[in-house]
């Protein structure tokens, strides 16, 4: 696929990031992320791991309990809770309840609601239920990060936050007294910029 300013788009793309937490400490993730859908046991592959030096999550959102399979489409690992695409028996929507269909109706009924003056865009990002700016910023970071990394050939991009004060340049001994008196950056503040490495 070709944009009009002439770059390529993946179809799949890995990550390797490395991640600074506020005591310094450091680890690493993979992340892999593809727009194309071949043929598999389940519409989305959803997995998540994390191994750290006192346990470990895995997570499957793939198979969420449901299996299936017939001798036609053989077997399948469903995944029911985003939308139904098929008709109830009475031939008529019967999506109500898959998390697509609420994610748009909450969508419409925000929309709705900001339109009419009954709601702000603060108020529908503290109920926490639809991705808003507000409550994306570090994802959205992340992303533009791994697309930035990549247009310059796998560089290193740093997310800047608001006291980023870290020195990389300083000597061991510097940095370990910068350390001892507080955080190196708050994590828990909005992200405010990338920089290539």
């Amino acid at each position: 696929m070709k944009p009009s300013d002439g770059r390529a788009i993946e179809d799949t793309i890995t990550l390797l990031v490395q991640w600074r937490n506020d005591d310094d400490s450091v680890g690493t993730a993979t992340y892999t992320a593809s727009w194309i859908a071949p043929k598999a046991d389940s519409h989305t592959q959803q997995h998540f791991h994390i191994m750290g030096h006192s346990g470990e999550i895995r997570v499957n959102q793939a198979k969420r309990g449901y299996e299936m399979s017939t001798d036609t489409d053989g077997f399948a690992q469903l995944n029911p809770m985003y939308m139904k695409y098929t008709p109830s028996p009475s031939g008529h929507f019967a999506g109500q309840q898959g998390y697509g269909y609420r994610s748009i109706e909450e969508f419409v009924r925000a929309a709705e609601e900001v339109n009419a003056g009954l709601a702000t865009c603060d108020d529908i990002s503290r109920r926490d239920v639809l991705a808003t700016v507000d409550t994306t910023a570090r994802v959205t970071a992340m992303l533009e990060a791994g697309r930035m990394s990549l247009d310059a050939g796998g560089a290193g991009v740093r997310i800047v936050y608001p006291d980023d004060v870290r020195d990389e340049n300083a000597a061991p001994e510097k940095e370990a007294k910068r350390l001892e008196n507080g955080k190196a950056v708050d994590c828990a503040a909005e992200p405010v910029g990338l920089r290539l490495e």
